[in-house]
């Protein structure tokens, strides 16, 4: 149904993960040395790579359905898929919590603190799965060669 004769799913990963990691630590740099403008480049970064994360984990539950269950890359790509998941829920909150209290002015004190460590924790998050999704292609040879 979804067959292009391409790896679809390898295609889109890359720069949504480029995005949110470098948008991440952009963002937390330039907030501790007050660079504002700055700071809304990494976080408008955040915003594109959160969006174009979309396309990629559709086109990765479409070919997650074309694993078999008892395959060995099975729960492999469960992990993967749940990763990255928590990774954009927490991607999303960490936007959602800046824009609410950048709006009000409260960005500050503690609140910097939970935003800094949601980002972190998305970070973490990103490669870890990142990690999985390699050993999906490099050690069990999934979306492999057509």
């Amino acid at each position: 149904m979804f067959n292009l004769n391409i790896p679809v799913h390898p295609s889109l990963v890359h720069f949504p993960i480029a995005l949110l990691v470098a948008g991440a630590f952009a963002a937390i740099l330039f907030r501790l040395f007050h660079k504002p403008q700055a700071e809304l480049w990494g976080v408008a970064s955040l915003l594109a790579g959160w969006v174009l994360t979309l396309p990629a984990l559709i086109t990765g539950l479409i070919d997650k359905n074309a694993i078999s269950p008892d395959s060995p890359a099975d729960p492999v790509v469960n992990l993967h898929t749940t990763l990255m998941i928590a990774m954009w829920i927490i991607f999303g909150l960490a936007l959602y919590l800046y824009y609410v209290w950048r709006k009000k002015d409260q960005l500050t004190g503690g609140k910097i603190w939970i935003w800094f460590g949601l980002l972190l924790l998305a970070v973490i998050l990103i490669t870890l799965a990142g990690h999985q999704g390699a050993r999906l292609v490099y050690e069990l040879g999934v979306g492999g060669p057509l």
